[in-house]
C-alpha cells in the first residue's frame, strides 16, 4: 500500500524489514514493510504486507497503512484483504475536534458500513502487522517497574461486517531493564523483552480464583519500537528476518 495522502515528498524512508510468521515451526506467512517519516509533521507511516496460504491453497494477501502523529497516537490506519476475487477494507480516521474515531468497513460485494466511535485521547489500533504492534509504548511515561496500561480497539470483521471494533486494556510489563543478547538465525541481537496479555478485571478482586492469564512475549529492538520477536506459549512466533536502517 502506497503513501495516498497527496504529499509523497514530504516523506523519506527510514527502515525497511521483513518477518516470518511460525506456527510450531512451520511456515504460514511472510511479512514486509516499510517506515517512512513526514518532514514538516514529523509523523510516522509503516506500509506492511503479509502474504499466507490458507487450507485451499489460494494466496491471502493483506495490505496495512499506519499513521501516527509525534505523539504515537494513530491518525489513519488501513487494513486491505485480498483473497482470489474477494477483498475487502478497513479504514480508522481519528478525528482529533470531536475525539472520535470514524471506523468504515468495505465488504467484499462493495458496500460499506460507517461508525461513529467515542474513543480515549490516548489509544492504538490492532492490524495483523508486526512492525507497528508496539507503536503505543511511546504515546506517554512508561514505567519500568510496574504494570502499564493501553487502550486498544480491535476490529472483528473480515469479509463481511459482523460487528464494530471494541477496546481491550493491554497490560505491558517491562521484562528486562535493558538492552539483552537475542539470537535470531545466527544473528545476535540486542533487544528488550516486554510481557503483554490483556487485562482481568477479575485480577482486581481478591476473592476470585487465580486464573493464568496467556500472555505474549515481544522482544522489541531499539528501532521506532519495531519488534525483533514476538511468541506465545502455544507454538505461534513472529520472528524478524532483516530490519535495515536506512537514514
Amino acid at each position: 500500500m502506497s503513501i495516498t495522502q497527496g504529499n509523497e515528498n514530504n516523506f523519506y524512508k527510514l527502515y525497511r524489514g521483513a518477518y516470518t510468521h511460525f506456527r510450531n515451526n512451520n511456515i504460514y506467512a511472510e511479512e514486509s514493510f516499510e517506515v517512512f517519516k513526514d518532514k514538516r509533521e514529523h509523523s510516522l507511516l509503516f506500509s506492511s504486507e503479509l502474504h499466507s496460504r490458507v487450507a485451499t491453497g489460494e494466496l491471502l494477501i493483506i495490505n496495512i497503512m499506519h499513521i501516527v502523529n509525534k505523539d504515537y497516537i494513530p491518525q489513519e490506519v488501513h487494513i486491505r484483504k485480498q483473497l482470489g476475487e474477494d477483498s475487502t477494507e478497513e479504514r480508522y480516521v481519528y478525528e482529533l475536534r470531536k475525539n472520535k474515531l470514524l471506523y468504515l468497513f468495505t465488504d467484499k460485494k462493495g458496500v460499506t458500513t460507517e461508525r461513529e466511535l467515542n474513543t480515549s485521547p490516548r489509544f492504538h489500533i490492532a492490524t495483523p502487522a508486526s512492525s507497528s504492534s508496539m507503536l503505543f509504548l511511546r504515546s506517554k511515561k512508561f514505567d519500568s517497574t510496574g504494570k502499564n496500561l493501553y487502550q486498544v480497539w480491535k476490529g472483528q470483521n473480515f469479509w463481511e461486517f459482523e460487528s464494530e471494533p471494541t477496546v481491550v486494556t493491554t497490560v505491558v510489563e517491562k521484562i528486562s531493564q535493558g538492552f539483552e543478547s537475542l539470537i535470531i538465525d545466527g544473528q545476535n541481537l540486542q533487544s528488550t523483552e516486554y510481557k503483554l496479555y490483556e487485562n482481568n478485571p477479575e485480577e482486581d478482586n481478591k476473592n476470585s480464583p487465580i486464573v493464568e492469564t496467556p500472555y505474549l512475549r515481544v522482544f522489541l529492538s531499539k528501532h521506532m519500537t519495531i519488534p525483533y520477536l514476538l511468541k506465545d506459549f502455544e507454538g505461534t512466533k513472529i520472528e524478524v528476518k532483516y530490519l535495515n536502517e536506512l537514514e
